[in-house]
């Protein structure tokens, strides 16, 4: 065997060695249960009545941007819907099981502070509370699907206090009609 060959055959030899043991780079993904399991970029959140990504927001059918909502000064804020000409919109990241964003308190007052999705349950508004959330059950599913428990069909858009249109999930009012969220990378209009 000539020295080149040697060093050929030990060289793909030692990268197997170490491709064998190491440990894989961290992916974002979800579990089979539809939680995501590692940290992304952050996103923005739309709503659509296409369940299929497009790589301009702007495309997708019947798209509309979302922004946080705090009716009353109440604690938690709801996800509403926001026409274009809007200033700004918030961005979120989702880690084991819940949704985050950064926010002011109600009505701007206060310092920016994390707020995080609550559980998800049916029948009630897609909330987020400026407490850590020990239990989450938010996934993506394809990388920009929202889900719930693993399911992305469940979403939905609903009248909601003063006049705003908000995010439920398996809303049962009349004013309720089915939706999907998605997570995009740049915001609609």
């Amino acid at each position: 065997m000539s020295p080149i060959s040697s060093s050929k055959i030990l060289s793909v030899a030692l990268l197997a060695a170490l491709t064998a043991t190491s440990t894989p780079l961290p992916q974002a993904g979800s579990s089979s249960d539809g939680i995501e399991t590692t940290h992304l970029a952050p996103f923005y959140l739309v709503t659509t009545t296409q369940s299929t990504s497009s790589s301009n927001s702007s495309l997708l059918a019947n798209v509309s941007a979302t922004s946080l909502f705090d009716p009353y000064y109440q604690t938690n804020y709801l996800l509403r819907l926001i026409d274009p000409g809007y200033l700004s919109l918030p961005t979120f990241n989702l880690t084991s099981g819940t949704l985050h964003t950064a926010a002011s308190g109600p009505h701007n007052i206060g310092p920016e502070q994390q707020y995080n999705s609550t559980f998800v349950e049916a029948g009630s508004e897609l909330q987020f509370a400026p407490s850590v959330q020990t239990k989450g059950n938010v996934g993506l599913w394809e990388g920009y699907l929202v889900t719930v428990g693993g399911s992305c069909e469940g979403w939905t858009i609903c009248d909601g206090e003063l006049g705003q249109v908000v995010i439920e999930w398996e809303g049962v009012d009349a004013s309720c009609h089915k939706t999907f969220l998605q997570a995009v990378g740049t915001p609609p209009y």
